[in-house]
C-alpha cells in the first residue's frame, strides 16, 4: 500500500514526480495498440496525467512556489500537445484527446479561480511609470487592476492584480518584485489623516472598504472590456501623490488573512 503523502512538506518537482511515477505505474497499453507511435506517446500520456493529479493538490504548494508551478503545468501541457502532434499527424486517438483535454482543463479551470498580484519588493518607494503595452496585447480578456502610472508605491505593497490573463511589461517594470497567486483580489488603500496627509498604506480584500482613504488599485479591464481612463497624466497624479507624502515610505499593513 502506498505511503500517505504529507502535501505541506512537498515542493512541486517532488509533488509532480510522486504523480509521475504512479501514473507511470498504472498505465498499461493493451496489444492492438502497441506499436512505434504508442511507445512514442508513453512520457507524453504520463505527463499529462501527472498535471490533472497534481494540480488536484495544488494548494499544498506554498505562496512562492505557486506562480512557477502553474507556469511549469502550461509548459508541459503545451510540450505535451506538440509532441503527441509530430507523433500522430493524422489526429490524435480517442485516449489521447482526452489526457488532453483533461490536463488543458485542470489548468485552465486553476487559472480562472487564481489571482496574480504583483508586489514591489524593492526597498524604496517606486514610481510607475507609464506602460503602453499594459495591458498586454497577446492576452484576450481577463481582468486587471493596477496602480495608475505616476503612482508612488511603498515597499511590500501590491502594485496590481490579473486573473486569466498576463501582464509581462508591468512585470518587467516593477525590477524588483515578487509575484504571487491568490484566491481573491486586492485593494491598497492610502489612509489620510483629517488634514489630508497619507499616513500609511492598508491592503485589504477587494470588497472591503477603509474610511477616509483613497483606494489605488484602479480597474483597467473587467471580463475583457476595457474601462474608463484614469483621469490624470503620471506627471500630474505623482506631484499630486507628493505634495500629501511624508519624507519616509509610508508603512504598509495587511488585513488579517489577506
Amino acid at each position: 500500500m502506498t505511503a500517505p503523502l504529507h502535501p505541506e512538506s512537498l515542493s512541486w518537482a517532488a509533488l509532480l514526480g510522486r504523480w509521475l511515477d504512479l501514473a507511470a505505474a498504472s498505465t498499461a497499453l493493451s496489444d492492438e495498440q502497441g506499436g512505434p507511435q504508442w511507445r512514442r506517446s508513453i512520457s507524453p500520456l504520463v505527463t499529462l496525467q501527472a498535471i490533472v493529479f497534481a494540480l488536484d493538490e495544488f494548494e499544498a504548494l506554498t505562496d512562492q512556489e505557486r506562480p512557477v508551478a502553474l507556469d511549469r503545468a502550461e509548459v508541459l501541457v503545451d510540450e505535451a500537445r506538440e509532441q503527441l502532434g509530430r507523433t500522430w499527424p493524422d489526429g490524435l486517438p480517442d485516449s489521447l484527446t482526452e489526457a488532453l483535454a483533461d490536463a488543458e482543463q485542470a489548468v485552465s479551470m486553476l487559472e480562472a479561480s487564481m489571482v496574480w498580484t504583483l508586489h514591489h519588493a524593492g526597498d524604496h518607494p517606486l514610481r510607475i511609470p507609464e506602460l503602453p503595452e499594459t495591458p498586454c496585447g497577446l492576452f484576450e480578456g481577463g481582468t486587471l487592476a493596477m496602480v495608475p502610472p505616476g503612482t508612488i508605491v511603498m515597499p511590500g505593497a501590491p502594485v496590481a492584480w490579473w486573473s486569466c490573463r498576463r501582464e509581462p511589461e508591468l512585470v518587467e517594470a516593477v525590477v524588483e518584485h515578487h509575484v504571487r497567486l491568490r484566491n481573491r483580489p486586492l485593494q491598497v488603500w492610502r489612509i489620510m489623516d483629517e488634514e489630508g496627509r497619507f499616513i500609511s498604506d492598508r491592503v485589504t480584500d477587494l470588497d472591503h472598504t477603509v474610511e477616509q482613504a483613497l483606494p489605488l488599485l484602479i480597474p483597467v479591464l473587467v471580463d475583457g472590456e476595457p474601462q474608463e481612463a484614469f483621469p490624470l497624466d503620471a506627471d500630474t497624479w505623482s506631484a499630486r501623490l507628493l505634495e500629501r507624502l511624508p519624507e519616509r515610505p509610508l508603512e504598509v499593513t495587511w488585513d488579517e488573512g489577506t
